[in-house]
């Protein structure tokens, strides 16, 4: 690997530089074939039909268990709209169910509908039926294209393009929670919505004796920090590239191992709190609601909670940007559904994929505290509330098509590689260069590269 050496005031030059830069176009991605049972029944979608007419129909649903509450919320609501469609879910526990999906979708009696994670191996080995008849009839090609490259698979395994298998039911969204009251401490009117303000803020946040930003490393939550600057360093197409194993693709260039000394900076300057890696995200979440830090980075799903111990006194704010960029962050399918090969009503099970990007659908999700699949008006939450901010962030970031995959998600090993890089990141145990270059190459060695 080459070796970057990066300072504070390269970094500032560069980013600069890379606000005005157009972004590269995206390159095709190529994922390992997966493993497990090779599905014998083809993925001929068969006749492919809008109206589910009168007669019973008969589904059932494959998910993880903790996304029970929201799978119900949505069969109740898509049933009530097809009163002739009865939807059995089945859940495997979250820590299993990636594990036993590629059985249970090869068994001899698949589910109709069934959240896929390894989507790559689900497709090589035949598991899955094509959506794009019923793209087509649904009008599911209108999808903002950063949408649709996440539910896109060639048969070779490639991610990002090729047809469609799956459709999200929601989408979690990354940024940074913020304390009003503490903001006010500071004068901080409104959140920062450039770099520069951001690292201002930040700095007023220190002197006022403030930890600037909670985090819980323990948890890695300093690989939200990282890839936040790596995705206006390097461009979302060029992160999720890289999430979607591209040929060549590489973290470890000059703006990358820039983007990882801006955190390295805010760690030496003491932003972060001094025991953030013995610190786990559940413990993160409680200090910052008891007023210790201005700002908590982490996503929608910590939103509930964190109402109902800070009330009015919490607010919601996308990443920063370069001055002039578009926005970007991580937001990831809450459940990416998919329709089984030997599913045996593959147009309601498209119907029920279809429900999902509905109003009435995207409110169930909304409701349930996440963001909602597709485009449209913002759905309804309580005025003012956390929830607002986050669903008002949240349609900025598809109006600008800017979001991105976690970068943990590269690979099978990336969540175990990332975390320890960042722990010895802040700890000044490696440099920027060095964190970069291990990623790349564990990336590397995981896809036997």
């Amino acid at each position: 690997m080459n070796s970057h050496h990066s300072t504070p005031a390269r970094w500032t030059r560069r980013f600069a530089a890379l606000a005005g830069a157009a972004l590269l176009p995206t390159v095709v991605a190529c994922a390992p074939p997966g493993s497990g049972n090779t599905a014998t029944v083809p993925t001929d979608p068969g006749p492919v039909s809008i109206d589910l007419g009168t007669d019973p129909i008969e589904l059932t649903l494959y998910d993880g268990a903790g996304l029970k509450k929201i799978d119900e919320a949505l069969i109740a609501a898509f049933t009530e709209r097809h009163p002739n469609v009865t939807i059995t879910p089945r859940y495997d526990p979250d820590d299993v169910q990636a594990v036993n999906a590629p059985r249970v979708l090869a068994s001899e009696n698949p589910p109709d509908i069934a959240r896929i994670i390894a989507l790559p191996a689900a497709v090589a080995n035949r598991q899955l039926t094509e959506l794009d008849p019923w793209a087509d009839a649904y009008g599911w090609n209108a999808l903002p294209p950063g949408q649709m490259a996440m539910y896109r698979v060639d048969a070779n395994g490639v991610r990002g393009t090729g047809p469609q298998y799956t459709m999200a039911s929601g989408f979690t969204v990354t940024g940074f929670y913020y304390n009003k009251e503490l903001a006010d401490r500071i004068g901080m009117a409104e959140p920062p919505a450039t770099v520069a303000e951001f690292e201002q803020t930040l700095a007023s946040a220190k002197a006022a004796g403030l930890v600037p930003i909670m985090a819980g490393n323990k948890s890695s939550q300093v690989t939200f920090l990282v890839q936040m600057m790596l995705n206006t360093a390097l461009g979302p197409e060029a992160v999720d590239d890289w999430v979607f194993n591209a040929p060549g693709a590489t973290l470890d260039t000059p703006a990358g191992v820039d983007a990882a000394a801006v955190v390295a900076d805010w760690a030496a300057k003491g932003y972060l709190p001094a025991d953030t890696n013995g610190t786990d995200a559940t413990a993160a979440a409680g200090r910052f609601a008891a007023g210790e830090a201005l700002f908590y980075v982490s996503g929608n799903w910590d939103a509930a909670t964190l109402q109902a111990k800070m009330g009015e006194n919490v607010g919601f704010t996308l990443p920063p940007v370069p001055a002039g960029s578009p926005v970007a962050a991580m937001s990831d399918p809450v459940s990416n559904f998919a329709i089984p090969s030997g599913s045996d009503d593959k147009n309601a099970a498209a119907a029920f994929l279809d429900f999902l990007r509905s109003d009435a659908g995207r409110q169930v999700v909304v409701d349930a505290g996440f963001a909602p699949s597709g485009t449209g008006p913002v759905p309804a939450t309580a005025p003012g509330s956390l929830g607002a901010e986050i669903q008002a962030a949240f349609d900025e970031l598809v109006a600008a098509d800017g979001q991105v995959q976690f970068v943990q998600n590269a690979t099978n090993g990336m969540s175990g590689t990332w975390l320890p890089q960042v722990q010895m990141l802040v700890a000044g145990r490696t440099t920027p260069d060095e964190m970069m270059a291990a990623v790349q190459s564990a990336y590397e060695q995981d896809l036997l590269r």
